[in-house]
C-alpha cells in the first residue's frame, strides 16, 4: 500500500510539473514570425549543413532575410520564393525577355553579344538573333561593365535593346515558355551522319517532341550524337535519367545516382528506372517504353560552357561509368548537389496563394564509381571557347568552334590552336544561373 501511495504521489507531481512547464506559443498563421519556425524546423531536418545552422531563435525579421542568415558562406543555390513576393524571384533575361547575352572585354574592348534567343518569344518574332552585338537597353550605354545594373533591367516591364545597326527590339515582361528542344538537326560531313540536340533545360514537357527527333536520327541513320548543353541550368533528374535511357545504351537496372544527405536524410542509391519513376505527376514513362526507342549509343559528344549546370553536370559524369562521354567546351558550373522543394502549409502561411517555397540544398551527387565533388566544374575532354571564332553562329552549325572541334576530332584531324588555347578575355556579365535547378524526387522543377 505504502508502494502505492509513493507511485501515486510520484505520478500526480511529474503530471503537474508537465501540465506547468511553458508551452510553444501558438504564431499568427502568415506572420514571419510564424514563416521563420517553419523555415528553420524544415532546414534544421534536410539542409544537407543542417549541423552548421545557429540554434533556433523566435523573431519578426523578414523570412528572406532570416533564410538567408541560416545558409553556410559556400552555398549559392538554395532559395526561398513566394507566389506574391515578385522580389524572391529568381529572374533572368532568358525567362523574362527571351534572350541572353554576355558581356566581355577583349583588347580594352567591351562587347556585348546575343548568346541565344527563345524560339517564339517577341525577340525571336522581332528578328534579334544569336551572335548579334548590342549597344544599349534601355538607358543604359553597354560600354561599361553592367552588373551593377542588372538587377533594375531584369526588373523592367519593358526593355528596349539597340543593336550595332541601329535597329531597336522593344521586349515586354512576360512569362516567356520555353521550349525544351530549342533545337535539333542531322548534320552531314564527308557522309558521316551526326544528330545534333540542343535542349534548353531538363524537363517533362520536353519529353515527347525528344522522342520524335530521336525517331527521326534511327531513321536517318546517324552515326555519331551531339548533345548540346551549353546553356542547359539543370532541371528535373528524373529527366536526366530519362534523356541517359533514350540517348545511350545504358540499361534500366543499372545504377544511375548516389545521394548522400545528412544524418536525417541519410544516403540513397537509385537505377535509373527508379529516378524515371520519380516524374513528376501527369507523366507516366517507362523505362522499357524509353529504351524501345533509345538509340543506344556507346559514344556520345556534350557541349558545355560554365552556365552548364546541375542535372546537365549529372547527366555527363553519371554516364561517364558506362559510355564513352566527350565534353567539349568549357569547365561546367560545379552544380554538384541536388535541391528539394518544400511547401509550407497552409497553418503556417495562410492561404494557398501566400505559399512560400522552400529549396535547400540536401544531397551530394555521386556516379555508380562513387565520383562526384565537382564543385570547381567538369573538366572537358576537348576545350574550346565558342567565342574563339570570328562570330557566334546559329546552333547546330558546324562553323561554331565547338562543333568544329568535334568533326576535326572525329576525322582525326589535329584541332586548331586557336580553339583550344584559352581565350585573352574577361567575362564581365554572364549568367550564372537560373531557376529551376536540381530538384530530386516528384516534386520537380
Amino acid at each position: 500500500m505504502k508502494f502505492c501511495t509513493y507511485f501515486i504521489v510520484a505520478f500526480l507531481m511529474l503530471f503537474f510539473f508537465n501540465s506547468c512547464k511553458k508551452k510553444d506559443p501558438i504564431l499568427p498563421v502568415g506572420s514571419n514570425m510564424a514563416v521563420n519556425k517553419w523555415i528553420w524546423n524544415s532546414m534544421k531536418h534536410y539542409y544537407f549543413w543542417q549541423d552548421k545552422m545557429p540554434g533556433y531563435r523566435q523573431n519578426e525579421e523578414q523570412p528572406i532575410s532570416y533564410f538567408s542568415s541560416l545558409l553556410i558562406a559556400e552555398d549559392h543555390f538554395s532559395a526561398l520564393i513566394q507566389n506574391q513576393n515578385t522580389d524572391s524571384y529568381q529572374l533572368s533575361f532568358e525567362t523574362s525577355f527571351g534572350f541572353d547575352f554576355i558581356q566581355h572585354q577583349k583588347n580594352s574592348v567591351i562587347s556585348s553579344i546575343v548568346t541565344l534567343v527563345v524560339p517564339g518569344s517577341q525577340a525571336d518574332e522581332q528578328g534579334l538573333c544569336r551572335g548579334d552585338t548590342l549597344l544599349k537597353i534601355n538607358d543604359i550605354t553597354l560600354h561599361n561593365n553592367i552588373n551593377s545594373s542588372v538587377d533594375k533591367l531584369l526588373k523592367s516591364n519593358l526593355l528596349v535593346l539597340t543593336r550595332r545597326d541601329g535597329k531597336q527590339f522593344s521586349l515586354a515582361s512576360a512569362y516567356i515558355a520555353r521550349p525544351i528542344l530549342y533545337e535539333s538537326k542531322i548534320i552531314d560531313v564527308n557522309r558521316h551522319k551526326y544528330g545534333y540536340l540542343y535542349i534548353s533545360h531538363f524537363n517533362f514537357a520536353g519529353a515527347y517532341d525528344l522522342i520524335k527527333e530521336v525517331q527521326k536520327f534511327k531513321s536517318e541513320g546517324i552515326q555519331d550524337l551531339i548533345l548540346d548543353l551549353r546553356y542547359n541550368p539543370g532541371g528535373q533528374v528524373s529527366f536526366a535519367s530519362f534523356c541517359s535511357m533514350l540517348l545511350s545504351k545504358v540499361t534500366p537496372d543499372s545504377e544511375f545516382i548516389k545521394l548522400h544527405g545528412n544524418s536525417k536524410v541519410g544516403r540513397i542509391q537509385k537505377t535509373f528506372s527508379q529516378s524515371l519513376a520519380e516524374q513528376p505527376d501527369g507523366y507516366s514513362f517507362k523505362s522499357q517504353e524509353v529504351k524501345s526507342n533509345s538509340l543506344d549509343f556507346s559514344k556520345i559528344y556534350i557541349l558545355s560552357t560554365k552556365q552548364t549546370a546541375s542535372s546537365s553536370e549529372l547527366l555527363i559524369n553519371n554516364l561517364r561509368p558506362y559510355l564513352n562521354v566527350v565534353q567539349v567546351g568549357e569547365v561546367s558550373m560545379g552544380k554538384d548537389m541536388a535541391s528539394m522543394s518544400i511547401s509550407s502549409p497552409n497553418e503556417v502561411s495562410g492561404p494557398e496563394n501566400y505559399k512560400w517555397i522552400l529549396q535547400p540544398l540536401v544531397y551530394k551527387l555521386y556516379n555508380s564509381q562513387g565520383k562526384g565533388d565537382y564543385s570547381k566544374g567538369l573538366q572537358p575532354n576537348i576545350v574550346v571557347d565558342e567565342f574563339s571564332g570570328s562570330a557566334l553562329y546559329p546552333f547546330g552549325d558546324i562553323n561554331d568552334p565547338l562543333l568544329s572541334a568535334i568533326i576535326k576530332q572525329a576525322s582525326k584531324s589535329k584541332v586548331r590552336k586557336d580553339l583550344t588555347d584559352k581565350a585573352k578575355r574577361t567575362v564581365l556579365y554572364r549568367r550564372d544561373f537560373s531557376l529551376p535547378m536540381d530538384i530530386y524526387g516528384r516534386s520537380g522543377m
